[in-house]
Formats: C-alpha cells, sequence, structure tokens
C-alpha cells in the first residue's frame, strides 16, 4: 500500500516531520522549502503539486480554501487539520490515519483529526 506523504504548515511543530520519518512516512516543511511567507491558498498548490497531503492547524482558512477549490473543480492532495493543544495525541491521531490511508483516500478530502482515535 503506498503511503500519503505529508507537506507540514509553517505552524505545525518542526519534530513531526523527523517523527513521522522515524515511523516510515515522508513528510516536508514549509521552513525546508522556504516557503514560510506563502499565503495558505499558495501552500495547499504547493502541496497538490507535489501530490502531498497538507497538515495545519489553520482549520477555519484551510477549510474554506477547500470549499473554494471544488468550487473552482480544483483538486488538491487532502487537507488534514488538527488541534495544536496537544501534540502528543494529535500525533498519535495523525499517525493511526497515515496507517489506515493511502493517497487516493486523501484525495479531495478535509480530514479533521479531532474525529479520529489516539489509540
Amino acid at each position: 500500500m503506498t503511503k500519503p506523504t505529508l507537506y507540514l504548515d509553517h505552524d505545525v511543530h518542526l519534530y513531526f516531520a523527523a517523527a513521522l520519518e522515524r515511523h516510515g512516512y515522508e513528510a516536508h516543511s514549509t521552513q525546508e522549502f522556504s516557503n514560510q511567507s506563502l499565503p495558505d491558498d499558495a501552500q495547499l498548490a504547493f502541496a497538490t503539486e507535489r501530490n502531498w497531503a497538507l497538515l495545519s492547524y489553520n482549520t477555519s482558512d484551510f477549510f474554506e480554501i477547500h470549499h473554494n477549490w471544488v468550487r473552482q473543480d480544483k483538486a488538491h492532495a487532502g487537507i488534514i487539520l488538527a488541534s495544536q493543544f496537544n501534540p502528543k495525541r494529535t500525533f498519535r491521531r495523525l499517525l493511526n490515519l497515515l496507517f489506515l490511508s493511502t493517497p487516493d483516500d486523501l484525495r479531495n478530502q478535509v480530514v479533521f483529526l479531532g474525529a479520529w482515535l489516539d489509540m
């Protein structure tokens, strides 16, 4: 099964990328590409061009961007939205999602990690 690749928005903890790689996932950050100053829509476009799902804590903006892209019939590789209040719980939920998902499962979807269990 092909694993999703993640692109971490600038507000996501940088250690997530290293921790994901230790668990066998490919992950990249905005800092890695000096993209911190790109607007959110451009961040999603950057990830989409590479077929990477985007992970962000910016739930309201990216949820709105998703709906704008749907109205424009634009596809993306997936948007994963999380709360930044409990990084350990967020990371466990992210691992569960990634373990059970393929890139096709995430395509054009918005996933709220708060809905996932953190076993």
